[in-house]
């Protein structure tokens, strides 16, 4: 039980139990896991742990519901633990709440028992076992302590003291080394000390030490060079006496700094013998935290143990330079030969890579042969490390050369990055992703890239970022420019830069209009800006853009005008292209990293793809400066081809509307981009067409608030055919009457039949089909009387159809607007009747609705048994047709589970249908009796019982639904 369980809290906070992870879920259990961590085997207030986990937003009402939080941490800390048997680890009492944790149980405590154990042992001369204390601490960091909290301000203190330890700890390690006569390693490891602590003047003291003892005299009077540069540049301040003396002691060349005998495979040997070469590690210093990417920093380093050949393959701005050499300072004790960068933005032809490369490492202009011949005998029989940065634009010279250096024997390692692959044996290619966006329903903060934005936000006003995190507005805004540049690091940093000028309102707007506009401010000089390849944001797309073929370049521009996800399909419509020629420069584009390929979104659906923000503002501007094509002609072939996609609507009900849902799913931002060009930029025609064939649509997909907007700017066109706009007025007025608004909604539907009085009905069956959609809205709205009358239109409609294709359709009207004044059980009668029609002649919709009808009736009785069973029967066809909310479904099942007394599962689903009217824009609840079963079933649970119940529905899916109902209690098929 309580033994079992370790913290692990160095880095992301997670539980183990017998060495298996388990989840925290929630950002307030975190928060007071964390806290408590903080505080281990000391009292948490109540108060404390409240203020921890809702922060500002803190009620009385919090600290009620503090007890279900705990209880939920009691049950994942110790599941074993009986009813009614008291806690083991999480003890309560008068002063608040205790962990009872051993230090081996914590990460943290542990590694400060082996922090201060290292400290002890290094001052009683045991450098043996300092090194052993040091490695069993370094092993336990992970990160960040208390990750995603640490920036709390609870945190803060116990995050500094620990980042403090880490420090101390990798020092103590260093000095082992030298103590144990091993510089070369020890000079190694302060590679990445210094990189991460460069201000620390103890770190380059021993750098300084560890390379004379190496020999590399020159080397240790340069790391003074080095550190009295950074001092003055950084705080302005000289290096300290510890410095300066042993500046003054290498100079004199103290014997005393010799130390002890150096080391061999364990085996002392004199200090007269030449001393090994130090690791030598050639690359940038950042003095900015790399975020958001360690666990891709070590899978890399992993590669690179195992494979001689890995690329970072990732979109202009993406981060894969700063991941490369982070990678490759976590690799480079492994190279004993030393680790270089070689920065090939500057090789502006294939031509220049080698000299470049030969630049880097430090090889002479050769007297025979070529610098490639060169390069090979340098690296033959070494242990090193070459990082290639930048090669997408010399890609092909890059590969050969490479190729040529990975030959059978080679103890060479090859680190590329690439907007695309070099494409040689041997290759593992890593692609490289923007940073994460935030989840809907996390924390912003945790975020990795709203931490990279505030981060170089801090650059530019620190006092800013302590607003945006005091401030859910700000916050907000934050978050929305990193959605605007789709999380791409580049992007970020030079949004942020722009704080110093605008504020973050401005910001969003800039980014939100134009992402590839962004440009670095004040970088040196001009002329070294001239050789920035990421100067702007759009430059650095263009790099890529350049060396297109024609044909995938015409494609990168025309898909620009699709803000989002597009199928194969449209892009073809938009290149004028067919689909299948399509499909090849779509792959071309997504190996050069200008497009993402984001998958299907469900089973035999098409992949789609995509343009990052950032992308997409370049192929706009490169399609405003083509002088072939006409950039106008993009924007209305891609409207000609939503509007046939829209118009190809299947009859009401009938298998192939599936498929065409899926189809509006699979390419929604282009619909919507279009929607918003006809119904706002300049209402036309088009728009209203497109907007009076979506209703059903929207109600499926849970969409009803973005209905509305649509349908009203629809309706308030003029333009239009007569049919178009009756259709709009019919669905928006049926909307508002399930909306509780009869009194807009009414009035709508008559203007609707007002719109085609009189006209040529030559789409009867589309009339048909509406009309009959919206007797359900008028149905769900209790509208009797318009029910009746919108029946008798159905039923004209039906009679006038020559196919008989209306004729369920009209039966079901009838049906529903009959079932307000009809006793239930003659309801339900006339419900299976047309249920059976419905299955009979594959009309998932009539099937629906006459369920629906039948629960109602059920409900109405008091017939539970059968209103399960009809209810069933809704699940069904919701499945079917791929329904996302189900609030009418929820809202019905959870008043027959109250009135059946089953209060649980009664209470998620009341929540449920609150969450799924509340996303859909629905009013909840729907019914008068809603309201007296779910106090029945409130009343029935104590408090702690209410709030899981209601916590857990308010997660539910439609697809939750058979699970956690009907296992519950299991229900003949109807």
């Amino acid at each position: 039980m309580a033994g079992t369980v370790r913290f692990r809290d160095l880095g992301t906070l997670v539980l183990d139990r017998e060495d298996t992870p388990l989840p925290v879920n929630g950002t307030r259990l975190v928060a007071a896991l964390a806290l408590l961590l903080v505080h281990a085997g000391r009292h948490v207030s109540v108060d404390a742990l409240a203020e921890a986990m809702w922060g500002g937003e803190a009620t009385p009402r919090s600290a009620s519901t503090l007890d279900s939080h705990i209880w939920r941490l009691r049950r994942l800390l110790e599941p074993d633990r009986g009813r009614g048997a008291p806690a083991e680890l999480l003890l309560r009492d008068a002063a608040g709440y205790r962990l009872l944790a051993t230090t081996d149980q914590v990460d943290s405590m542990r590694f400060a028992r082996l922090a201060d154990e290292a400290v002890a042992l290094l001052a009683d001369g045991q450098p043996e076992r300092v090194l052993r204390r040091a490695d069993e601490a370094l092993a336990l960091w992970r990160g960040r302590p208390f990750t995603p909290v640490s920036d709390e301000p609870w945190a803060r203190p116990a995050v500094a003291r620990l980042e403090e330890l880490h420090a101390q700890v990798r020092e103590r390690r260093i000095e082992a080394l030298l103590a144990v006569g091993d510089p070369e390693r020890a000079l190694a490891d302060l590679e990445p000390a210094i990189a991460a602590a460069p201000l620390r003047e103890r770190l380059w003291a021993h750098r300084m030490l560890a390379a004379y003892r190496c020999g590399r005299t020159e080397q240790a009077l340069a790391a003074f060079r080095g550190a009295r540069e950074l001092l003055l540049d950084e705080v302005g301040v000289e290096p300290g006496p510890e410095l300066r003396e042993l500046q003054a002691r290498i100079l004199a060349e103290d014997p005393a700094l010799l130390g002890p005998a150096r080391t061999v495979a364990g085996r002392e040997r004199p200090q007269e013998t030449a001393p090994d070469r130090a690791v030598e590690v050639h690359l940038p210093v950042r003095h900015t935290r790399m975020i958001g990417r360690d666990d891709e920093r070590d899978r890399i380093a992993a590669l690179l143990a195992a494979h001689p050949l890995v690329t970072i393959v990732g979109t202009a701005g993406c981060g894969k330079t700063r991941l490369a050499i982070e990678a490759a300072r976590a690799v480079a004790p492994r190279f004993a030969d030393g680790v270089w960068a070689v920065d090939l933005t500057t090789a502006e032809g294939g031509d220049q890579v080698l000299p470049t490369i030969a630049s880097a490492v430090g090889l002479a202009v050769p007297n025979a042969g070529t610098f490639a011949d060169a390069l090979r005998a340098f690296s033959r029989g070494r242990r090193m490390l070459l990082l290639l940065d930048n090669c997408e634009h010399v890609l092909d010279d890059v590969a050969e050369l490479v190729d040529s250096l990975l030959v059978d024997g080679t103890e060479l390692a090859v680190l590329c990055t690439s907007r695309e692959p070099l494409d040689i044996d041997g290759e593992v290619v890593w692609g490289l992703a923007p940073l994460p966006l935030p989840d809907p329903d996390a924390d912003a903060r945790t975020s990795p890239a709203v931490a990279l934005f505030l981060e170089r936000l801090g650059a530019a006003d620190r006092a800013l970022v302590a607003t945006v995190l005091d401030d859910p507005q700000c916050l907000e805004l934050a978050v929305r420019i990193c959605r605007a540049v789709d999380g791409v690091p580049l992007a970020m940093e030079l949004a942020a830069a722009r704080a110093r000028a605008f504020t973050l309102d401005e910001i969003a707007e800039q980014v939100g209009t134009d992402a590839s506009a962004l440009a670095r401010i004040g970088r040196g000089r001009p002329e070294h800006r001239k050789t920035d390849h990421h100067r702007t944001v759009r430059f650095a797309v263009e790099q890529s853009y350049r060396v297109l073929p024609a044909d995938e370049a015409a494609l990168h521009r025309a898909v620009s005008v699709v803000p989002g996800p597009f199928t194969p399909a449209l892009a073809a419509a938009l290149a004028g292209l067919p689909v299948g020629d399509t499909h090849e420069l779509l792959a071309r584009l997504v190996h050069r990293s200008l497009l993402v390929s984001l998958g299907p979104a469900g089973p035999g659906r098409p992949t789609r793809f995509a343009q990052l923000a950032t992308v997409r503002g370049h192929a706009a501007h490169a399609a405003a400066q083509d002088p072939v094509a006409d950039p106008a002609a993009l924007t209305p072939r891609r409207d000609r081809w939503v509007e046939e996609l829209v118009t190809a609507h299947p009859r009401l009900g009938r298998p192939g509307e599936v498929g065409w849902f899926a189809a509006l799913d699979d390419d929604l931002v282009a619909l919507r981009a279009t929607l918003h060009r006809n119904l706002v930029d300049a209402p036309s025609r088009c728009g209203v067409r497109i907007a009076s064939r979506l209703g059903l649509y929207w109600y499926y997909r849970g969409m009803m608030v973005e209905a509305r907007h649509w349908q009203e700017r629809a309706a308030s066109v003029a333009d239009g055919t007569p049919l178009d706009r009756a259709l709009v007025r019919y669905m928006f007025g049926g909307s508002l009457a399930m909306d509780g608004r009869p009194d807009l909604g009414l009035p709508l539907i008559a203007a609707g039949h007002d719109a085609v009085r009189g006209t040529p009905d030559e789409h009867a069956p589309l009339r048909g089909e509406v009309l009959a959609i919206l007797s359900g809205a008028l149905f769900v709205a209790e509208q009797d009387e318009a029910g009746r009358a919108n029946t008798a239109d159905v039923r004209e409609i039906a009679a006038a159809t020559p196919d008989g294709s209306l004729d369920l359709l009209a039966d079901l009207s009838t049906l529903l607007s009959g079932a307000g004044t009809a006793e239930p059980e003659q309801v339900i009668d006339r419900a299976s009747a047309v249920y059976d029609d419905a299955v009979a002649g594959d009309n998932s919709f009539v099937a629906w609705m006459a369920s629906e009808a039948a629960v109602n009736a059920a409900l109405a009785a008091g017939d539970v048994e059968s209103g399960l069973r009809w209810s069933d029967r809704m699940v069904s066809q919701h499945r079917a047709l791929r329904v996302r909310e189900g609030p009418t479904l929820l809202e019905l099942r959870a008043d027959l589970l109250a009135l059946a007394g089953d209060a649980p599962a009664a209470v998620r689903l009341f929540a449920a249908a609150r969450a799924h009217s509340r996303r859909a824009g629905l009013r909840w609840p729907s019914r008068e009796i809603t309201t007296e079963l779910m106090a029945r079933a409130t009343d029935a649970l104590d408090r702690v019982e209410f709030e899981d119940a209601w916590q857990q529905g308010g997660r539910l899916s439609l697809d939750d639904l058979g699970v956690t109902v009907v296992e519950r209690a299991p229900l003949r098929p109807g």
